[in-house]
């Protein structure tokens, strides 16, 4: 019995401390580390549903600034966009309510513009992202259009994509994963569900960006449990 008693006590002290390497050597999570893009009205572009099943597109909607929030480098810091613009087409037409258009995933979404990171006026500077570079491309998961009056709408989607790296460089963020995005414009258009509709007076809005939780964590852990497990089962099968 007091051996018993002896291995449960080893084996709570060993899983402790496998918890506390696990917690050490596990890098920080940055799922918290934000992008976000604005797009600040008077805003260029249009965004158009034909009926049916076609999907929601936007074409050339001008993108303003990027800032950086939570991130390891350059928290809190903005920079501005040159010649930049959003475009998209989701997944097609796929049912909705009284007061939303729904579209289903797939499709295309890219931002394509300059950054200037040496925030000198220009983006023709060694280590600036010049004009006509793709800042993040990527597919969708989801979208909606709200109808909240007679005219005013919202676009919200979510959808995933991959960075520049120079972008991700200048903030801290990881390079070589993929990044899970969403998005709000709003604009003015006539029309109701399930109508077509089309506008290029557009509003404001944000693009957002963190990076795809990994589970490495967790996939650490879970196989030092089970080693822990199997190390401790014939530590009592040899007593």
């Amino acid at each position: 019995m007091k051996v018993e008693t002896g291995n449960k006590w080893w084996f709570l002290l060993v899983l402790l401390f496998l918890v506390a390497i696990v917690g050490s050597v596990c890098p920080a999570p940055v799922q918290a580390s934000i992008l976000d893009f604005g797009v600040v009205a008077p805003t260029t572009g249009s965004i158009s549903y034909a009926g049916g099943v076609a999907p929601l597109i936007g074409s050339d909607i001008s993108v303003d600034m990027v800032v950086g929030l939570g991130t390891s480098s350059n928290d809190g810091v903005s920079r501005n966009l040159s010649n930049a613009t959003l475009s998209f087409n989701t997944g097609g037409f796929s049912g909705g309510t009284p007061v939303t258009w729904d579209f289903g995933s797939g499709g295309s979404i890219s931002l394509v513009g300059g950054v200037d990171l040496n925030n000198d006026g220009d983006t023709t500077d060694l280590g600036d992202i010049p004009d006509g570079t793709t800042l993040f491309s990527g597919s969708f998961d989801s979208a909606t259009v709200i109808k909240s009056d007679t005219i005013f709408k919202v676009a919200v989607a979510a959808f995933t994509d991959t960075k520049n790296e120079s972008l991700l460089a200048f903030y801290g963020l990881p390079q070589g994963i993929p990044y899970l995005g969403n998005f709000n414009i709003s604009f003015n258009a006539a029309g109701s569900p399930p109508g077509a509709f089309r506008s290029t007076i557009l509003l404001s809005g944000d693009i957002t960006n963190t990076t795809v939780p990994e589970p490495a964590t967790l996939t650490l852990l879970g196989s030092g449990m089970i080693g822990l497990a199997g190390f401790a089962r014939r530590r009592l099968l040899k007593k």
